[in-house]
């Protein structure tokens, strides 16, 4: 008897262990399965910067849907999802009604974050072009964003309905099809 079920249990569990999608801890670099948050409550208020410093705000969308990719260069499952979130993106860009943001937190001092998530602006920047990004790169600004949204982990992505309200927060990687799906089912 035990036999059999010392190796269905490391079946069971190797079978768990590999349908997870991963993410990475913000405070120790560790992976751990996604989450999903679903909620109907307001999105809270952002302000950001884009390559060219000028502040952006979540108020500068209003009566569109918004998704938001939160990344880090260092982190292997955003790097993993690239080329996805480029189709994606390359496929939403032209819809008048959706916007495409992707948020990092960088470690320079004039965004003053004091508990950055990724490396320096220049190194953002650097990776976005060795990976062939073309959608927006935002900026966080005195951890105003990681600490309104309750980033954790990344990556996390962010979808924010027309009416402005916060419909759903999925830490943990996506693939193309999850991640079509979820823009779907957003109103």
């Amino acid at each position: 008897m035990k036999k059999i079920i010392l190796p269905l249990a490391l079946g069971v569990t190797l079978l768990g262990i590999g349908l997870t999608n991963e993410t990475t801890s913000l405070a120790q670099g560790k992976t751990f399965p996604k989450i999903v948050q679903t909620a109907k409550n307001p999105a809270p208020v952002f302000k950001l910067k884009n390559k060219k410093g000028k502040t952006v705000s979540l108020s500068d969308y209003k009566g569109k849907k918004v998704y938001i990719n939160v990344w880090a260069t260092w982190c292997e499952p955003c790097m993993r999802e690239i080329p996805d979130l480029e189709k994606i993106y390359q496929t939403y860009k032209h819809k008048k009604d959706f916007v495409f943001l992707s948020v990092t937190s960088p470690n320079d001092s004039k965004y003053k974050n004091s508990d950055p998530i990724d490396k320096d602006k220049n190194t953002i920047l650097s990776t976005a072009k060795d990976k062939g990004i073309t959608y927006p790169i935002l900026y966080d600004y005195q951890d105003n964003f990681v600490q309104a949204y309750g980033i954790r982990s990344v990556p996390t992505h962010i979808f924010i309905n027309s009416d402005g309200n916060l419909s759903r927060k999925i830490a943990g990687g996506l693939d193309e099809d999850s991640l079509k799906y979820y823009l779907k089912k957003l109103k």
